[in-house]
């Protein structure tokens, strides 16, 4: 099988071109950091099986600094992707937990019109707090493992390893046909975890003040039913819980 990976070498993409390089053939396609016009390069190539659309802005917090670009980035380049490939060959984009109150960001804002737009024959994946060891340098996680935070919210997320994101997209490619009528599914655990938990997880005696932070959800919660109906199996908990 032939993949059109858009954003390869993005956190999740790069990991999971990595984990299945042995699977899958994959033809990439990256957007520069300051030309969105990049992904016009997409074009139909008939030999693509299936698309997988990483490409794009994250990031709650940024998104209120530069909403514009996040508008161009997310909804411009998924459109573009759309009418490159959809209805012809099988989609699969990345959305956000940030959907389910997609009015308190302009990130927010951008994965709910993409939903929106997106045609049949796509599946859009609900990603919630993707963390894991080589994450973007603005993660919390990662900055959490530089000891790099002043300080923590009282805000709780389901998060969840990157790996299992990966295994996840797999499945979603091999089910592909039994998910498309759903449009949309949510992509982690079903646990939610406080910042404070993980801090004390990754930086014991951290003795971080709570500060108090607007424009976020309070609580991400994942419901997984759909992979877990289809085999999909976590096996990474942030807090190394062995119940999983």
């Amino acid at each position: 099988m032939k993949i059109l990976l858009t954003g390869s070498s993005g956190f999740i993409g790069r990991n999971f071109k990595k984990k299945y390089a042995d699977k899958y053939s994959f033809k990439t396609l990256d957007i520069s950091q300051k030309d969105s016009e990049d992904i016009r390069k997409a074009c139909f190539d008939p030999s693509i099986d299936i698309v997988i659309h990483l490409a794009g802005y994250a990031g709650v917090r940024k998104s209120h600094e530069i909403p514009e670009e996040f508008w161009s980035m997310n909804v411009e380049g998924s459109q573009r992707i759309f009418d490159e490939y959809g209805g012809s060959v099988p989609v699969i984009y990345a959305s956000s937990s940030s959907i389910y109150e997609w009015w308190l960001s302009p990130y927010a804002t951008s994965k709910k019109v993409v939903e929106t737009i997106a045609p049949g024959h796509t599946l859009g994946l609900r990603f919630h707090t993707v963390y894991g060891d080589d994450s973007r340098p603005d993660m919390l996680y990662d900055k959490m493992l530089k000891k790099e935070v002043s300080y923590i919210t009282k805000h709780k997320r389901d998060w969840t390893h990157v790996e299992d994101v990966c295994s996840a997209i797999d499945i979603c490619i091999e089910n592909f046909l039994t998910l498309t009528d759903k449009r949309a599914i949510d992509v982690g655990k079903g646990f939610p975890v406080s910042v404070k938990e993980m801090a004390d997880a990754v930086w014991p005696s951290n003795n971080l003040p709570i500060k108090e932070v607007s424009g976020e959800r309070e609580i991400t919660c994942a419901n997984p039913k759909e992979l877990l109906s289809l085999g999909w199996k976590p096996e990474h908990d942030i807090l190394n819980r062995k119940f999983l």
